[in-house]
């Protein structure tokens, strides 16, 4: 794991690839998605509770029909002003498309799943406020899976009851969408990071910056 000086300019524009995502601050701003109202306002507790922590303000925007992308997110962090920003999709295909991932975690509550999600996109805002950089190789790779266990390090502090549940869902998940590549085994290296001691260390570090340090820590063993 290397700090990166390049972080404190550059704007990262994350998009995320299996739709791990994160929520408008104005309600209903989906055209009829059912779980609109809930996810408005888990987005405000769980990507502003990360800004707090690590120091940066979050904001969302609403994207339409002018953006064309599957994906019902889109997440940005800008260094210089320290600010986490969140694209909604307001396309009720986009999120209808994206439900199919929560058959994953069948048999947990949809508040558990969609916080993960929104923890693991201020996975991707706190990687870079932390200047946290896994260097040229398989950065992009690597970046996901920290976001994932960023996102599992959420269940294990507010759900723990539910955390070895949600862990095999996400593996389940990302074996389905993000398989074995011709380049990168995604799925394998979950696995490993999963039962890594580092990683086991890593999720009950308690002050947030240590966590995220902690947690790069794991990934960078791999």
């Amino acid at each position: 794991m290397r700090v990166s000086k390049l972080n404190q300019s550059v704007c990262a524009l994350m998009v995320c690839a299996v739709a791990w995502c994160p929520l408008s601050a104005q309600a209903n701003g989906f055209e009829d998605f059912e779980d609109a109202e809930l996810i408005d306002q888990i987005a405000g507790s769980v990507a502003r509770g990360y800004g707090r922590m690590h120091g940066y303000q979050v904001e969302f925007k609403l994207i339409g029909k002018e953006v064309v992308h599957q994906s019902p997110l889109l997440v940005q962090y800008n260094a210089p002003l320290k600010r986490c920003t969140f694209y909604i999709s307001t396309q009720d295909r986009n999120w209808h498309s994206f439900e199919q991932y929560l058959l994953f975690f069948e048999g947990l509550p949809k508040q558990v799943v969609y916080e993960a999600f929104f923890a693991h996109e201020s996975g991707h805002c706190v990687q870079v406020k932390e200047q946290i950089d896994f260097g040229p190789k398989q950065r992009r790779h690597r970046e996901e899976l920290y976001a994932d266990v960023f996102a599992l390090s959420h269940v294990q502090r507010y759900f723990p009851k539910y955390r070895k549940a949600f862990q095999e869902g996400q593996l389940k998940m990302r074996r389905v969408a993000l398989g074995v590549q011709r380049d990168y085994d995604f799925y394998k290296e979950l696995v490993k990071l999963h039962y890594s001691p580092s990683l086991q260390t890593a999720l009950v570090v308690k002050n947030p910056q240590d966590r995220a340090f902690s947690i790069a820590k794991a990934v960078d063993l791999l």
